[in-house]
């Protein structure tokens, strides 16, 4: 004879995945200018880049306000090969200079900062990147309603199955996202030649994604 064995079994669980998403005015603007250009020699591309970044720092210093930030990356100058018929031809020596503006979003400062820069050079790329310290706020309160969004979705499953909700037995989450708003990019010709766009700021979507899982219990 044998001895009965017990049988355990485990309660159903459902599992859900709860969404939160919040938008967010943005209160700050970042300008990324790109000075590049290819120059038969060193020391012209040396002397090019050394004249075009200080009429980009003559265009920003009426907006370098006391809570903007300017931060300038090493200018590198290296040779400049294009692919032609089948072989690489050397073309010059290609300069590369990178500036960052950080400053507070006020009205107009977009617009003005872009009129001012084209105003004195002839051409440049630029983008633009609104951003936001309410950032992690926000983030904090789609998790949160992340959390609420999965607890609905498990008590209707809950109540079409015929059961009630029991305990939680596992909530994790994915990695949350913070949008930038739209980020703009353009290249800018002289103001004789061609007004910047109007660029005006967006709302920056914060996202949060959770998963859970409930047990069950008898209705």
């Amino acid at each position: 004879m044998t001895a009965p064995t017990a049988s355990f079994s485990s309660p159903p669980t459902v599992s859900v995945t709860g969404h939160g998403r919040r938008e967010v005015r943005p209160d700050r603007v970042e300008f990324h200018f790109v000075l590049e250009g290819v120059y038969p020699s060193v020391q012209e591309a040396e002397a090019q880049l050394h004249r075009r970044r200080a009429a980009l720092l003559s265009a920003l210093e009426t907006h370098r306000g006391p809570d903007a930030r300017l931060t300038c990356a090493d200018p590198v100058i290296a040779p400049h090969h294009e692919y032609e018929d089948r072989a690489y031809v050397f073309k010059g020596f290609k300069a590369s200079d990178h500036l960052i503006l950080r400053a507070p979003l006020t009205p107009g400062l977009v617009n003005a900062v872009l009129r001012s820069v084209t105003a004195q050079m002839k051409s440049l790329a630029v983008t633009v990147r609104h951003r936001s310290k309410k950032t992690s706020s926000a983030l904090r309160s789609a998790r949160a309603e992340a959390v609420r969004d999965a607890r609905r979705k498990a008590m209707h499953f809950a109540e079409a199955a015929g059961h009630q909700l029991g305990r939680r037995l596992r909530l994790s989450d994915t990695p949350s996202k913070a949008g930038h708003g739209k980020q703009h990019e353009a290249l800018l010709y002289s103001a004789a030649e061609d007004a910047p766009v109007e660029i005006a700021p967006e709302s920056q979507t914060v996202t949060a994604e959770v998963h859970a899982v409930w047990e069950l219990s008898p209705a």
